[in-house]
């Protein structure tokens, strides 16, 4: 099963979620301090517990949206989208009909938050994993969108030992097979879609099966024929005859309608000659040339009083 990844350097904020924790641990020390000692200051409590919150939340943040990790596959027919933390804990479970989606939009890079030089100050972490940015957008047909895939903004782009680190090539790539994954998956459907359509019109009664065949040698002008023991099997179905498995074996000659009405409907040596209409690989509806001609010329004429009318 291929899957899709979101292959950015996200091991880069380890430092960044090491450095909140330490700091969240002493704000809390300093916190529980300050609670029990004897002369209180209620502000400078008020402004640690405020700072707890905050880097405890930031680092829920850059777990949840940086260390984890995120992937996209398909199956039956849907993208399953999933965020996992240490690949075992679920986050995020997405389930996204395929030929729902209408497009697979790159929202594009955006100026990066962390782009100074004070990475080494943890609070500068805070106002980052406030700021994630998901950066693919898939608009449904119904109007729907999602946003998938984390941006993971570069450590300080300003020094170039980290601009050599980072840059967008690992997210372009992700998003390039990302777009291809459903784009294929997309074709495969509407594919099997269009062959069972094609295959219930091929298990159709003989007889609803011959007025399906005719009708479509009316429609495309032309018709595919097959010489088996000395005998015709006669289609007019393109699009059947280039996708059904069944036919894969038949060596089938493409023929103008008109010209194949001039050399074989016309003359009179081939009136008794059998033909198979819509064969199926199992059976088909048997008939003389003659037969043939007087129905296909029966639908002509009823389709030319329709056009008068």
């Amino acid at each position: 099963m291929k899957k899709v990844e979101n292959r950015q350097p996200f091991t880069l904020y380890t430092y960044a979620l090491i450095s909140l924790i330490v700091t969240d641990i002493f704000v809390i020390i300093f916190l529980v301090v300050r609670i029990l000692s004897k002369q209180k200051i209620y502000v400078i409590i008020a402004i640690l517990l405020i700072m707890v919150y905050f880097i405890t939340r930031a680092i829920v943040n850059c777990l949840k949206y940086y260390i984890s990790k995120e992937e996209c596959y398909c199956e039956n027919g849907t993208l399953m989208y999933k965020r996992i933390l240490f690949k075992k804990f679920i986050l995020k479970e997405m389930e996204i009909p395929l030929l729902n989606i209408q497009k697979v939009i790159d929202k594009g890079h955006i100026p990066s938050h962390n782009a100074r030089r004070d990475v080494l100050n943890p609070l500068h972490y805070v106002v980052l994993f406030f700021n994630y940015y998901e950066r693919i957008l898939l608009e449904m047909k119904t109007g729907d969108k999602y946003e998938i895939f984390i941006y993971a903004f570069p450590y300080g782009t300003r020094a170039e030992e980290l601009e050599k680190i980072y840059n967008d090539n690992d997210f372009l790539k992700s998003f390039d097979e990302l777009k291809e994954m459903i784009e294929e998956e997309q074709k495969k459907i509407l594919f099997n879609q269009k062959v069972e359509n094609l295959m219930e019109k091929y298990n159709f009664p003989l007889d609803e099966r011959y007025s399906y065949i005719l009708n479509k040698i009316l429609d495309e002008e032309k018709l595919y024929i097959s010489e088996k023991d000395n005998n015709f099997i006669i289609n007019g179905d393109s699009e059947a005859i280039k996708d059904l498995e069944i036919f894969k074996d038949i060596n089938f000659e493409e023929i103008d309608f008109y010209v194949f009405y001039v050399n074989y409907l016309s003359k009179k040596e081939y009136e008794n000659k059998k033909v198979l209409v819509g064969y199926n690989g199992i059976d088909g509806k048997e008939v003389t040339m003659l037969k043939f001609k007087e129905d296909i010329n029966e639908i002509r004429d009823g389709r030319s009083t329709l056009k008068k009318s």
